[in-house]
Parts: structure tokens; sequence; C-alpha cells
């Protein structure tokens, strides 16, 4: 993937001032130690950051957050623009990446890892999330393969006794579930859930070469599968459009049964744990349904570390071997994992006790078996291998997802056909390409 010079303005955010975190230059504090500064919403940093000074005395890693993902986003192209203020290292989304390189936020790893011994090291879907125009712009940290949860007492209620494992089988089972009052599943409008789908369903709707940028929704495979199936579901009143995501309604929909499952990445696991604390050992993972059976899955969500461009030289050792600790070394990913990230790292995902597990770890550090004894990594780490390295991100894709509900709303309002909404949708980021100076075909 290779990006337009002339897009000068592409990671513009939403107009919206979030402030930046004090981030010094020197290259040692005051007790002689390499000081590092590392951004991150992600609290597991911070346990590996711990456990990373413990191994590397001279070293000091300082983590602020500065923000949600969007919110640290703005705060990375206020500082970029200012031309100080950047963290040495910071924790971004796969989907922003390709914002960052275009503005020539990031560092090109390429130039201080070993690329060709590192591919076989991660997943191919993180791997090439984070490989874009022949560099490496940031290591994969943890990973969100689409898994699919679902509440076994209401499966059994309706009379399914084992998963979809198709989207046809997953279309007549949410027909059984609904005769019992519950719907399959929800959605009033998810940006990342459309991507996921298109990208599970074998969907590539995105693609940059040099300064022309493909958009092409209304014709994508994947795309259409998808919408063929969510607007069938729609029209019959399978689905629940009403209920948003992550408020208590739906928190509550998903304890009590209301809402039989949902379509998540992998770290789903441990935020069902702590926000549907009533559902402890109904629920059940599964595979994604596919569409004829054969294997095949998209990422939901997942992030990166990587180390900004103007780093001082004198840092530029101590940000290789934290980010190297984090996402490779044994130690750095436990520190992560155990307290709810999925891995990134084939071995981690072959490792016999990650595969054995069948509890998950409350807030306390005791276990839960909220997945009733099934031992769920197994179908994770299938599910990661399963997905597919043939996607792209829009190089404005947060931009592109803060404008998805605007377009896509009247379709789960019921006012306009799916098709339609996307229509919108794909007018709206052409129209938007156009202006930072794209050639969109």
């Amino acid at each position: 993937m290779r990006f337009s010079k002339t897009a000068t303005a592409v990671i513009a955010m939403i107009a919206m001032i979030a402030p930046t975190a004090a981030c010094g230059t020197d290259n040692a504090s005051s007790d002689g130690k390499t000081e590092l500064t590392v951004w991150s919403w992600d609290t597991s940093i911070n346990r590996a950051a711990k456990s990373f000074m413990k191994a590397n005395p001279d070293i000091t890693v300082k983590v602020s957050n500065v923000g949600k993902p969007n919110e640290t986003y703005t705060a990375l192209n206020n500082a970029a623009q200012a031309g100080s203020g950047l963290p040495d290292v910071t924790l971004i989304e796969y989907l922003a990446i390709p914002q960052f390189v275009h503005s020539d936020t990031l560092m090109d790893l390429s130039k201080v890892y070993d690329t060709a011994k590192l591919k076989d090291t991660f997943t191919p879907g993180t791997w090439n999330s984070v490989n874009i125009n022949g560099g490496l712009y940031a290591m994969p940290a943890d990973s969100g393969p689409m898994a699919y949860f679902y509440d076994k007492d209401v499966f059994d209620k309706a009379g399914i006794s084992e998963p979809p494992t198709t989207w046809d089988e997953f279309y007549e089972d949410a027909k059984k579930i609904r005769a019992t009052g519950s719907y399959i599943t929800s959605d009033s409008g998810d940006a990342g859930l459309f991507n996921a789908m298109m990208w599970a369903m074998g969907g590539h709707a995105y693609k940059l070469n040099d300064d022309k940028l493909t958009i092409n929704i209304a014709k994508d495979k994947g795309a259409q599968r998808f919408m063929n199936l969510w607007q069938k579901m729609r029209d019959e009143d399978l689905i629940d459009v009403h209920t948003k995501i992550w408020t208590d309604n739906w928190m509550k929909s998903l304890g009590d049964g209301s809402i039989a499952s949902l379509i998540s990445g992998a770290w789903m696991a441990n935020n069902l744990l702590q926000g549907v604390p009533q559902a402890i050992g109904k629920f059940r993972v599964a595979l994604l349904p596919t569409i004829d059976g054969t294997p095949i899955n998209g990422e939901y969500g997942g992030s990166g570390l990587a180390i900004t461009k103007k780093i001082p030289d004198g840092k530029l050792d101590a940000a290789k071997k934290f980010v190297e600790y984090v996402t490779t070394n044994d130690e750095g990913i436990d520190a992560r994992v155990s307290n709810g990230s999925f891995p990134t790292t084939t071995k981690t995902l072959n490792q016999k006790d990650f595969l054995a597990r069948t509890t998950l770890r409350n807030t306390d550090g005791s276990d839960n078996e909220f997945f009733g004894g099934q031992k769920y990594n197994e179908i994770f780490s299938q599910a990661a291998k399963d997905v597919t390295g043939k996607w792209e991100f829009l190089p404005f894709e947060p931009y592109a997802r803060s404008v998805y509900s605007d377009n896509m709303g009247s379709f789960f309002e019921g006012k306009t056909s799916f098709r339609t909404a996307a229509d919108n949708w794909q007018k709206a980021l052409k129209d938007y390409a156009k202006d930072q100076g794209f050639t969109v075909q």
C-alpha cells in the first residue's frame, strides 16, 4: 500500500483539541537512567512496563493515558503538527496506522528489526496490519480475531444444540431464537462491525496504490454478502437494531438473554466477565459462521506498539528493547494476556497452558469459569489462524468511522435500505478522499 504525497491534510481529525502530555526530549533522567515516554489507553501496558523495568533497571518507562483511542490520535496529530510533545512509543490501533504512516509520524521499524525473522512470529492478520508500503510501522501487541459468543441457555431454550457454522444456519437460528422472545444479536450501527464483517466474508473494499485510492463498498463481495444478510434480518425483525453497544441496556440485555449472542473480537471475553457478571456460566464461544463452512475470518480491533519518528537517537535502543519485550517476550506478553489482552504471537497461541485455560481472571485475581469450563482459547486460537491477510484499512479510517452513523443510521431506523445507506457512506468517503488530494477510483 502506498500513500499520496499530496494528501497533506488526511490526518486532520474531527475539530477537537486534546491536550498533549508533556514529553521531554532528554535521553536520560536525573538518576542516569534512559527515560521513555509511552502513551497508552490500555492499562495492561502499565503492567508490562513494570515487568520490563524489573528486567531492565537502567530504563525508566513512564506510561501516560492521554485519552481513548480517538483522543490519543488527536493528541498525536497535534504534537506532530506542533513539532514537539510526541511520546517515544505509542499504542495505536491497526486501523489508525495508515493515517500516521502518511503523516510521517511513525518510524519504519524495518530499519531496526529483522522483519524476515519476525514475520512468522505473528499471526497473518496482525502482521499484515502493521506492514504498509514495504515498511513495518508497529509491532503487533494485541489482536481481535472475530469469534461468536452465545448464550447457551437461550440456544437450548430455542432447541438449538450447536452454534451456527454458516451464515445460512445463523439466519435459521435467528428465527428460532426470535420465537422465544429474544434476538440472536444486535447492531444499531457499528462501523467496526461492518468492516470486520466485510473482511470475514472475503471482502477487500479499500485499496491504495500510489495516490490512487479505491473505495468500492457498493460492489465488494464481502460487503454485499453482509448487507444482504443484515437487510433480510432487519426486514424480518431478527436483529435488535435499537440497543446501542456498550450501554447499560446492552449489558443488561446480554445478561438476561434478550440478546442471545454477539459477534466480536476475542478481547470481548474479559469485557463480558466484567460487564455481564449475571451471565457467568451461561455463555460459550465458537468460531464465527462462514459462507459455506470453509475457514475464513477477519479481525475486529487490535493494536500495535509504534515508535515515533522523531525519537532522540539516545532513546532508540531503549524504545526498541521495550517494544520488543512487550510484543515478543514471554514475560511481557503474559503481563498483558493474563489481564485480558489477546496475543498476537503464534508461539503463545500454540502453548499448551494457554490452550487449556478454562477460566478468566476476576479483577481481584481469582479465577472465574465464565464460559462454563470451556477451553475457550482453543476456539480463539483457531479463529486467529483463520484470519485472511487480504485487508487494507482506509488511510483515514478514524474519520470514516466517525461519519458511519450519519450515513448508515437511516438503515437501522428503517428509513432506507442497507445498500442505499452504504452508497451514501461511500459517497461521503470518496468526497472526503478527494478533498484530501487522493485520486479516487
